[in-house]
C-alpha cells in the first residue's frame, strides 16, 4: 500500500488466561474506510482497547502514522488517533456544545475549533439546532451523531468507531454510514469497528473478518459482500 497510516503485526491480547487476539496483522491505508467485522466475542473490542492504549498486548507491533504506537492514551489521541465509543458515551448532564468542547481539550487553535465547530455543525445540522440542549436528553441517533462530532473536534488523522450502528433504527443506521462516507471524502481516515456487517461492507474500502481472535478474511467490500458463505459462516 503506497501511504499506510496503520499497521498492526502480529498482535495478541489477553484477559488473565484467555487470549482474545491471537497474532493478527492488518493495515489501514490513508484516505481509507476499513471495516473490522465479526460476531460478539470475535476480539473486535479488544483489538480497539489495544489501538486506543486501554489495553495491553501481550504481543505484536503497531506503528502509526511511520512512529511507534505511544503507550498512554493521552498520547495516542495526542498523536491523531481517536476513538468514537460503543454506547457513544457522551455527557448527558452537558449541552451538545460543551460535549464539543470536550472533544478538542488538547487543542490550543483557537481559529482551528472555531472552523471545525462549524464543519461539525454544518455536517450534523441537528446538533446546531439544538447547541444548548443537554445530551442526556437527545434521540440515540442525535446522541450518535453526537459522539462522531465530538470526535472530529479533535482533528484526528484515523477516527476509530466501535459499533457506531448498535441500537439504532434502520434509518439512522443508513444516515450514519452515509456521513462516515462523507468524513472519509474529507480527509478522515476510518477503522469502522461493526457488527451490521452488511451496513459496514457497502461503505468500506476494505475489510478485514475476524472469528474467536483470528483474522480469518480480508478483501474489499464489493467482494466480502458478494461471498454468501463468508456471511453465513462469520457474520449471520
Amino acid at each position: 500500500m503506497a501511504d499506510t497510516i496503520l499497521i498492526v503485526e502480529h498482535l495478541s491480547a489477553a484477559y488473565g488466561g484467555i487470549r482474545a487476539i491471537d497474532d493478527i496483522s492488518f493495515s489501514v491505508g490513508r484516505g481509507e474506510i476499513v471495516a473490522m467485522l465479526g460476531a460478539n466475542g470475535a476480539g473486535k473490542s479488544t483489538l480497539l482497547k489495544c489501538l486506543s492504549g486501554e489495553h495491553k498486548r501481550s504481543g505484536g507491533e503497531i506503528t502509526f502514522d511511520g512512529e511507534a504506537l505511544p503507550a498512554k492514551s493521552y498520547s495516542i489521541v495526542e498523536k491523531g488517533m481517536v476513538v468514537v465509543p460503543e454506547g457513544r458515551q457522551i455527557f448527558y448532564k452537558l449541552t451538545v456544545y460543551e460535549n464539543l468542547q470536550i472533544g478538542c481539550c488538547q487543542r490550543k487553535d483557537a481559529d482551528g475549533i472555531r472552523r471545525d465547530l462549524e464543519m461539525v455543525y454544518e455536517m450534523f445540522p441537528r446538533l446546531k439546532e439544538r447547541e444548548r440542549q443537554y445530551g442526556g436528553l437527545l434521540s440515540g441517533g442525535e446522541q450518535q451523531m453526537l459522539a462522531i462530532a465530538r470526535g472530529l473536534m479533535a482533528r484526528p488523522k484515523l477516527l476509530m468507531l466501535d459499533e457506531p450502528s448498535l441500537g439504532l433504527a434502520p434509518i439512522i443506521v443508513n444516515q450514519i454510514m452515509e456521513k462516515l462516507k462523507q468524513i472519509a471524502r474529507q480527509g478522515t481516515t476510518i477503522l469502522l469497528i461493526e457488527q451490521n456487517a452488511k451496513k459496514a461492507l457497502q461503505i468500506c474500502d476494505r475489510a478485514y473478518v475476524m472469528n474467536v481472535g483470528h483474522i480469518v478474511m480480508e478483501g474489499t467490500g464489493e467482494k466480502l459482500l458478494a461471498d454468501e458463505q463468508l456471511m453465513q459462516a462469520y457474520l449471520g
